[in-house]
């Protein structure tokens, strides 16, 4: 065998591995898009009833994982979204990411934080629940090593900063930045 030959043959092993991994990963889902582009391995961690559910092309990097805690949760990602590499969405009950979005890598988006806390918030209301829904609209770019937190809606065509902390609503178009993050721009556009 050539160095042709072998450069060949190295390409349709790396090609076929692509064609299972793809094949497992729609195996895991609840309901698939077509032309999932799954690259390296990824963890689905699933209770009972629960659902994933992918749109079509959407681009998932390697080491994007998927944890279902809680049965009836459900994570729902629109078409043409791009989720890039060690970005972590752990859901207890709702997640959605909306069409054409950009998640960069190290993101990591909750509706949960796996602790029930008790006791009065800043208003004096009960606090009492673990988990509320986090949506997140279409064509909206979140930077590397955000954080997404319960409770949060993120508008569409917003932009969220390398590194913010997202604790409170992102109204749609603006750019937030910080910790905890915080409006530093408004009508945005970001292609």
């Amino acid at each position: 065998m050539n160095l042709t030959q072998g450069f060949a043959l190295s390409h349709v092993v790396k090609q076929s591995n692509r064609l299972v991994r793809g094949l497992l990963f729609k195996l895991q889902t609840t309901k698939s898009g077509k032309r999932i582009k799954v690259a390296g391995r990824h963890k689905i961690s699933k209770c009972k009833n629960t659902k994933l559910i992918i749109g079509d092309k959407v681009m998932l990097y390697d080491f994007v994982n998927f944890y279902l805690d809680k049965p009836g949760a459900e994570i729902v990602i629109g078409d043409r979204t791009y989720i890039n590499r060690r970005t972590e969405i752990m859901c207890k009950q709702s997640v959605v990411i909306g069409s054409d979005c950009a998640i960069s890598w190290d993101v990591v988006i909750t509706d949960t934080d796996y602790h029930q806390i008790t006791g009065l918030d800043a208003n004096g209301s009960v606090m009492n629940d673990d988990a509320k829904p986090v949506r997140i609209g279409n064509h909206v770019w979140i930077g590397c090593r955000a954080i997404i937190l319960k409770g949060v809606t993120i508008g569409s065509g917003a932009i969220v900063a390398a590194g913010s902390v997202v604790t409170k609503d992102v109204p749609a178009g603006t750019l937030v930045a910080g910790v905890p993050a915080k409006v530093v721009k408004h009508d945005v556009h970001w292609t």
